[in-house]
């Protein structure tokens, strides 16, 4: 359809549209020039320095964020250690209160037998106490009735004080022979 146009035009007597014309060459490259010109001031530039500010606000941003996790990977690797402290320190309370209860044990095991000990010694000594309460009683009742067998046998009565010489002297042979 343009091809149809140029050729009228050509046959119409119009002038030859391929015509190289150098003052109108001139006008359009300075008026190419000035356009350009105002793009680069009034465009490019100004998207360019929004651009180097954008770039600059990420390589900033980046940077915020390697430091942080920087500063992320270090507290947590001073946690860890804390938290090891704590485990370890944790594990010695806990050998310590082991150590503790099992001295506690021995100690009240060690209370125990020497009480149990003075106990059976207590216990012996009022056993032999009583043992000999009840010989020294035996005796003097056997030392009675001796006397008094004496009595009757010799058939006469003897004095309080000869019966109880009697008896010390029976008591002494006795408790003698024991």
């Amino acid at each position: 359809m343009l091809v149809n146009v140029v050729f009228a035009a050509a046959e119409a007597g119009a002038a030859n549209p391929v015509t190289f014309d150098l003052w109108t060459l001139i006008f359009q490259s300075l008026n190419v020039l000035v356009v350009m010109g105002v793009l680069y001031f009034m465009l490019f530039k100004p998207v360019a320095g929004i651009m180097q500010k954008r770039e600059e606000y990420v390589e900033n941003q980046l940077a915020h964020a390697a430091k942080s996790r920087e500063e992320a990977d270090r507290l947590l690797a001073e946690y860890q250690e804390q938290l090891k402290q704590a485990n370890a320190q944790a594990q010695q309370i806990i050998e310590k209160a082991e150590r503790d209860a099992e001295e506690y044990s021995r100690s009240r095991r060690e209370e125990a037998e020497r009480e149990a000990e003075e106990l059976l010694r207590r216990a012996k000594a009022e056993i032999a106490a009583e043992r000999e309460k009840a010989l020294s009683a035996i005796r003097e009742e056997v030392a009675v009735l001796a006397v008094m067998a004496a009595t009757k046998v010799i058939g006469r009565e003897i004095n309080p004080k000869d019966h109880e010489a009697l008896i010390r002297d029976f008591v002494s042979k006795a408790g003698e022979r024991n």
